[in-house]
């Protein structure tokens, strides 16, 4: 190898920059960065809670919906709330519906999700009773 050639692996491409499954960001940017449906179901979801969200020391929250790259699989209205513990760093996702349905997998939503197009793909039947 002459002097100033480096490794065959990084022949003159530029390093890409490690990019973060979920980029930690605040509680208030997230929100704000919901789509106007993903607003309408943490309305939905703060409302039911029995003490507001992030508010408490320990952890803290982020809020995601389709609109962002890592949960575009999501539909409309449907939002991710990432929970970090502080003291053990551990991450625990929670799913909502639009309704404010609370789910604890991405399975479960999928599973969700696959029921309802099932059921909307059916003909409606409808039965008329002629006296």
């Amino acid at each position: 190898m002459e002097e100033g050639e480096g490794s065959s692996s990084s022949r003159g491409r530029p390093k890409r920059p490690q990019i973060r499954k979920t980029e930690v960001i605040s509680y208030e940017k997230s929100v704000v960065q919901l789509s106007r449906k993903g607003r309408q179901t943490h309305l939905v979801v703060d409302r039911a809670r029995k003490t507001p969200l992030n508010t408490s020391h320990r952890s803290y929250s982020t809020f995601f919906d389709n609109t962002s790259p890592q949960y575009n699989w999501l539909r409309d209205g449907w939002l991710v709330e990432e929970r970090r513990i502080m003291l053990t760093g551990r991450l625990y996702r929670y799913y909502y519906d639009p309704i404010g349905q609370v789910y604890g997998t991405r399975y479960e939503v999928e599973q969700i999700c696959a029921y309802i197009d099932r059921n909307k793909n059916r003909k409606k039947r409808e039965v008329i009773i002629i006296d």
